[in-house]
């Protein structure tokens, strides 16, 4: 294991939490938090894709996207890294929407929201109810 890969995933998460919590409503688990990489494999070098770090980047620094980002699934199996996004909200204070070919991810404390659309490999960090706004205006 590598150091410098655990520490980044694992500061990443922590500061989000930080951020959720702002308001002291809620604690985190960091143990939890930390086991959840652990129990997902992504605690190795390299094991976390580079487009998931920027995702949770974007929310963390809370900017959004304003258009959808492609990203290329990893050669061999992507279940860890999608079982981690999936289960995120059991270590973090988001809500979790499944809509079966996209998955949307929403930090009520940051106003903001991430989907992820597993159909086009691809994600957008908007503000909560925007995601779909323009594709919604240009089908009307």
């Amino acid at each position: 294991m590598e150091s410098s890969a655990v520490n980044k995933l694992s500061q990443v998460l922590n500061e989000l939490a930080v951020a959720l919590t702002a308001d002291e409503s809620q604690q985190i688990n960091k143990q939890a938090l930390a086991e959840h990489i652990t129990e997902n494999e992504l605690d190795e070098a390299g094991s976390a894709p580079s487009w998931l770090m920027d995702l949770l980047t974007a929310v963390n620094d809370r900017k959004v996207t304003g258009h959808w980002v492609d990203f290329k699934r990893g050669t061999g199996d992507d279940t860890n890294v999608f079982d981690f996004i999936r289960h995120l909200h059991e270590v973090l204070p988001i809500q979790y929407e499944n809509n079966e070919e996209s998955w949307l991810l929403t930090f009520p404390q940051l106003q903001l929201e991430a989907c992820i659309s597993l159909e086009g490999s691809c994600y957008k960090v908007s503000g909560i109810g925007d995601t779909w706004e323009l594709e919604d205006a240009l089908n009307k």
